[in-house]
């Protein structure tokens, strides 16, 4: 297997982690964004969205990084970390959606206001970032009350763990504290002291 990826993309972060975690044979390509890699012909025949992740296994690709997650775990069920049970695997479903609808869009506003406008040469958009940040705080409550009582969001690790704690790999640059969110800290703490997760992270 194959995962197209980039450092920096917090998307490709939270594959690769889960990549170690299982230990599964994929081999790591960077794709130069910078240099527009992602728009290439090539590269849009493995992903017509032109973006990272995306995962090739044998001729088979695919894109969108929950997918890319489930797919994964499905190859070593063993692992626990994709729930067979209908009341499991409905809870960590839930958990990847709300990351993709709500979650990744709401860090992805604060993250583009600090560290892709700072890559980019271009200045902050204090109002944009405030509003970003507000929304980011009001999400972080969500969690704080899923995780008050539990280790991890669905009780035992699952791959809403990883998908979630990837919006929260760069907060320090992102300006986002959590100290306020206790539960969530620790949290994050737990999921940071995991070999596979440190190994992820990306280069600062």
């Amino acid at each position: 297997m194959k995962l197209y990826e980039h450092p920096f993309s917090s998307a490709a972060f939270k594959v690769r982690a889960l990549i170690h975690e299982l230990g599964l044979p994929v081999t790591l390509i960077t794709v130069d964004m910078m240099k527009g890699e992602h728009k290439s012909p090539e590269f849009l025949a493995k992903n017509p969205n032109g973006k990272v992740p995306t995962l090739e296994d044998d001729g088979f690709f695919l894109w969108e990084s929950n997918a890319i997650l489930c797919y994964l775990a499905a190859k070593k069920p063993e692992s626990g970390l994709l729930p067979v049970d209908p009341k499991g695997m409905a809870q960590v479903q839930q958990w990847l959606q709300w990351h993709a609808t709500t979650f990744a869009s709401s860090t992805g506003e604060v993250m583009f206001e600090t560290i892709y406008t700072k890559m980019m040469g271009r200045t902050k958009d204090e109002a944009k970032y405030a509003a970003g940040l507000e929304k980011v705080r009001r999400e972080l409550g969500v969690l704080e009350k899923a995780l008050a009582g539990q280790e991890y969001l669905c009780g035992r690790l699952t791959l809403a763990d990883f998908s979630l704690v990837s919006c929260l790999h760069m907060r320090a640059p992102m300006g986002v504290d959590l100290e306020a969110f206790p539960h969530v800290k620790a949290w994050v703490a737990r999921m940071e002291s995991r070999e596979s997760v440190r190994k992820s992270l990306p280069p600062m």
